[in-house]
């Protein structure tokens, strides 16, 4: 059994750091690793999700009309929105057909 050995550092803040590396403990301690960013959530549009006769989901946002894989893609755009860049992007797919 191979047994490794945590290396100890602390960061540019002095708060005591366990990396599994050297080159970790090395960037840790000259400040180089990126603080956490929170990613920032893409506007989304409310839709409402229907079912053609013929057996095809789609969800609606005014008259804008977004085919669906399944219902539960459908029902995950009603419970979450649809992002505007996607919403945008099956716009703009239709217009080439």
């Amino acid at each position: 059994m191979i047994s490794y050995e945590a290396i100890s550092t602390t960061d540019t803040n002095g708060n005591t750091v366990i990396c599994a590396n050297l080159q970790s403990a090395l960037a840790y301690r000259s400040g180089r690793l990126p603080e956490k960013n929170d990613v920032v959530e893409a506007s989304t549009v409310s839709v409402t999700a229907f079912v053609s006769p013929s057996g095809q989901y789609y969800v609606m946002h005014g008259n804008q009309r977004m085919d669906v894989a399944n219902a539960q893609t459908a029902r995950y755009y009603v419970k979450n929105g649809v992002p505007v860049s996607t919403m945008l992007a099956a716009s703009l797919s239709t217009l080439n057909q």
